[in-house]
């Protein structure tokens, strides 16, 4: 039911679980592509790689408040010109000022109103970046099969309306699933014949197979076998390295647990990919 005629990158960052996914929620039936992150460090690495239109940012939150992570974004030239609003529950003039002064563009006090969001979403000019591609409203999946992919925001919204707030791991899986083939395609140019993901405990393996592309198939075959492998592995690993924030961020958004370690290998004759994140926990499930 979109009702903007654009489709802008909005970031939501809020260390309120339950009131980030609300407000996400409410911006994507507005028409719009939406990463929740929850927390103001986490935030500062997704924005590099999402590189939103909007930022809709809490104030009060424990890793970095939402004036020290306005600062640090005008400094970054990639930033300087993006609409930056702050989302808080201080409806004071104090703390309005402060945000003012800190760098965001103006101020919003929970819970913001649907007029509200409508005419900070209205106001937004995009700025293109070089290389920049439109971006395109998130497609509306069927419901969860044993082989099908559950959309991060249908994901989102299957946890908001349950008491626990949790998915089941089958949920979990698909979620994680359908955000790093929605990520890759759409950020790396990235294709995979087929990704599978599994969680064991406290780790997450993502299995994709079918990943090279002709131009990496090529290049492994034209060189010594050593040489065109190790080339196509370090600008696969180099490349995810940049990436890791954004999948991070997708992993926590859909289980509530962090990533602490990511390893990852290719194999140029199978075409193969495996990547392994180490969690700081063994996820909760419904």
């Amino acid at each position: 039911m979109p009702t903007t005629e654009r489709v802008l990158r909005v970031l939501v960052v809020d260390d309120d679980r339950d009131g980030a996914d609300a407000l996400g929620l409410l911006i994507e039936e507005l028409g719009n592509q939406v990463h929740v992150t929850y927390g103001g460090t986490q935030a500062f690495n997704v924005a590099t790689v999402f590189q939103p239109h909007l930022m809709l940012i809490d104030l009060a939150m424990p890793d970095m408040d939402g004036c020290r992570l306005v600062t640090n974004f005008r400094q970054m030239p990639a930033f300087v010109q993006t609409k930056i609003v702050a989302i808080t529950g201080f409806a004071d003039l104090g703390h309005k000022t402060l945000a003012m002064k800190a760098g965001f563009d103006m101020v919003l006090f929970k819970p913001a109103a649907l007029p509200e969001i409508k005419a900070v979403l209205a106001s937004v000019v995009p700025v293109a970046s070089p290389g920049s591609q439109s971006p395109e409203p998130a497609k509306e999946r069927v419901p969860l099969g044993p082989e099908q992919g559950l959309s991060i925001r249908e994901a989102r919204r299957i946890r908001n309306e349950r008491k626990s707030k949790t998915l089941t791991q089958a949920e979990s899986e698909a979620a994680i699933c359908e955000g790093f083939i929605r990520f890759r395609e759409d950020y790396l140019g990235w294709r995979a014949k087929e990704i599978r993901v599994h969680i064991i405990k406290d780790l997450l393996i993502v299995r994709l197979l079918g990943v090279l592309t002709v131009a990496e198939r090529t290049l492994a075959q034209s060189l010594s076998p050593e040489k065109g492998r190790d080339l196509v592995k370090q600008v696969r690993i180099h490349l995810l390295e940049l990436a890791r924030p954004m999948l991070e961020s997708i992993i926590y958004e859909v289980t509530g647990v962090k990533v602490l370690a990511m390893h990852h290998d290719i194999s140029t004759m199978t075409g193969e990919e495996v990547v392994l994140f180490a969690l700081s926990e063994a996820p909760p499930f419904q």
